[in-house]
C-alpha cells in the first residue's frame, strides 16, 4: 500500500513562533510563524502570517504569506493573492493568483 503525505509526520509552526535551523519534515509543513534556515518537506503551506527565509525544498508549495531566498519546488508552486515570493525559484509548474507577487529568478525544470 502506498503511503500518502497525510500518513507521514507533519509540522505546524504557529503564529508568533520562530524556528531557526535545519528542519526535515517527511509530510506536510504548515507555517503561520517564521522559519529561518532550511526547510525540506513533501508539502509546504505558508499561511497568511507565515514567513520562510532561507532554503526551501518541497514537492508542492502553497504560499499565502512570505517566502524568500532559494526555493526548489519539484512539482507545483501556487502563489495566492496575499502571497509574496522572492529569490531564486526552481519549479515544474507555477500559478500566481491576481495580487500575488514574485520577484527574482525563475528556472523551469524540463
Amino acid at each position: 500500500m502506498a503511503t500518502s503525505a497525510n500518513d507521514l509526520p507533519s509540522l505546524t509552526i504557529g503564529s508568533g513562533v520562530t524556528a531557526k535551523g535545519v528542519l526535515h519534515v517527511p509530510g506536510k509543513a504548515t507555517v503561520y510563524g517564521t522559519i529561518e534556515g532550511e526547510l525540506t518537506a513533501d508539502e509546504v503551506l505558508v499561511g497568511s502570517t507565515g514567513k520562510v527565509n532561507g532554503k526551501l525544498k518541497a514537492r508542492r508549495v502553497d504560499v499565502l504569506g512570505q517566502l524568500g531566498e532559494t526555493i526548489d519546488c519539484q512539482e507545483s508552486l501556487v502563489i495566492r493573492q496575499t502571497g509574496k515570493v522572492s529569490g531564486k525559484l526552481d519549479y515544474s509548474e507555477i500559478e500566481i493568483e491576481k495580487g500575488g507577487e514574485f520577484v527574482g529568478q525563475l528556472n523551469k525544470r524540463n
